[in-house]
């Protein structure tokens, strides 16, 4: 797996989004849901052959006490975070930008008592391998973190303005991204890993934070034969 120099120490140690494998191999389900590794790019006119593309693309469900969610393997990030991403690696001569992989998690949490959010969602694959998708605000930190300092000059001067303009792609990136689903409220995220992803996982789990917890990510149509309630 190829990340940029400036990248690869800043994920690895602040969110963990390097490859990582377990000491013992996790249990398998019964049946190994298969997983594309890319993301589907979403298009404003669809076509056929996209459509169907769409429609294959794996979808999982997990539920909490009363707190239930939906896992699409796709995701897109939005257009400010990309902007900040781009920006971020001309800075830094790279072009890490393109080596991430987004997926979209939605969380029901209308009967719920607590807040909610996507901390880590961790996958594992037949020999054990865990691989981990964080928020995309994680991201967000970790690549402002890496950012050169404001510079020593006038602020009328192009290398103030420059830095200036990088700094408000990074709060507008930051701002378009969503902290929690409160009680009552149905929000969709995006998560991202920077691993290279297998065909297929056997295991998943996701965490919702502090007083939500963990849950087991299942397949979706698992899911509808259990009677989640998945009208969101």
């Amino acid at each position: 797996m190829h990340k940029s120099v400036f990248l690869l120490p800043a994920l690895t140690l602040a969110v963990g989004l390097a490859s990582c494998s377990s000491t013992e191999p996790a249990p398998a389900p019964s049946e190994a849901p298969t997983v594309s590794a890319a993301p589907v790019e979403p298009s404003a006119s669809p076509t056929a052959s996209e459509s169907t593309a769409k429609s294959s693309t794996p979808e999982y469900a997990f539920a909490t006490g009363m707190t239930f969610g939906k896992i699409r393997a796709a995701g897109e990030p939005s257009p400010e975070l990309r902007a900040f991403l781009k920006a971020a690696a001309e800075a830094e001569g790279d072009t890490y930008e393109d080596e991430f992989t987004f997926w979209t998690v939605k969380i029901d949490n209308r009967e719920g008592q607590a807040e909610a959010f996507p901390n880590e969602f961790r996958a594992y694959d037949k020999d054990g391998g865990e691989y981990l998708f964080v928020g995309t605000l994680d991201l967000v930190e970790v690549v402002q973190d890496g950012l050169p300092d404001a510079p020593d000059a006038k602020v009328d001067s192009p290398e103030w303005k420059s830095y200036e303009k990088l700094f408000s792609k990074y709060e507008a990136a930051f701002d378009s991204e969503q902290l929690v689903a409160n009680p009552g409220a149905v929000k969709e995220f995006t998560v991202v890993t920077g691993d290279d992803l297998p065909d297929e996982f056997t295991r998943m789990t996701i965490d919702l934070g502090g007083l939500v917890g963990e849950a087991e990510v299942i397949p979706l149509e698992d899911a509808q034969s259990q009677g989640y309630p998945l009208d969101f």
